[in-house]
């Protein structure tokens, strides 16, 4: 489990320009056509040729790229929906949980956060903190790519429903993101039921004048690979 001391209050940066209002019109992802076109050569949006431009810091994808790389990523045989962090210590506990850092520290916390990004490209976590060291560096041109590329993807997620009910749930590609998303909103969760066939439901800290108790997560891409590849 990543300590929260900082990720929290960097996430909850990103909360006024997180979409999320009324008027938002939502859409959950076509799978079909996602897996029709991330592996059609042909297609732009053909999955090495979008995960190439991702690797490679490209800043100019639309919208519907980016869902085609989150949702499309389920369809590459290395993804593994329940991964455990390869890099995880208790070194690394004890440095994300300090006050402050110094340049050195900032540069550790860098090069760990890289080494996960590598083996999980959409570690939303990491990013945050690669915002955060690069800020505290002073780069704020590299932090404002990190909270840039964060937030549009949570945008991804965040337009694919409103969470309230099953029928409108969020979908996401790892259970790691549905607590990303709960912070995100200025949240903070308690608790976890799963509801079948294909939800789970992250229980909310009541707040003043909101009537949800919680939010409902779609997770059919993550029980399908799952259950194929067992």
């Amino acid at each position: 489990m990543y300590p929260l001391k900082k990720i929290i209050p960097l996430l909850l940066i990103i909360v006024a320009t997180v979409s999320h209002a009324q008027d938002v019109t939502y859409s959950a992802p076509d799978f079909d056509e996602i897996e029709k076109s991330v592996r059609d050569f042909d297609s732009q949006y053909y999955y090495p040729r979008l995960m190439n431009r991702y690797l490679q810091g490209d800043t100019a994808f639309t919208d519907k790229e980016l869902t085609y790389l989150y949702y499309g990523y389920t369809y590459q045989e290395d993804y593994d929906p329940y991964r455990d962090i390869k890099y995880h210590t208790v070194d690394i506990d004890d440095l994300y949980n300090k006050e402050s850092h110094t340049a050195a520290e900032c540069d550790t916390i860098i090069k760990y956060a890289q080494l996960v990004l590598d083996d999980f490209p959409f570690e939303f976590r990491q990013m945050n903190m690669l915002a955060y060291a690069y800020a505290q560096k002073g780069d704020t041109q590299t932090s404002a790519f990190w909270n840039n590329r964060m937030r549009r993807l949570l945008n991804v997620i965040l337009h694919t429903g409103d969470g309230i009910k099953p029928e409108t749930a969020w979908y996401v590609i790892s259970s790691v993101h549905e607590y990303d998303i709960i912070y995100c909103l200025g949240l903070l969760p308690t608790g976890y039921t799963f509801v079948e066939p294909m939800y789970d439901f992250i229980d909310i800290k009541p707040v003043a004048g909101k009537k949800e108790e919680g939010y409902y997560f779609n997770v059919s891409r993550m029980l399908s690979e799952y259950y194929r590849k067992q």
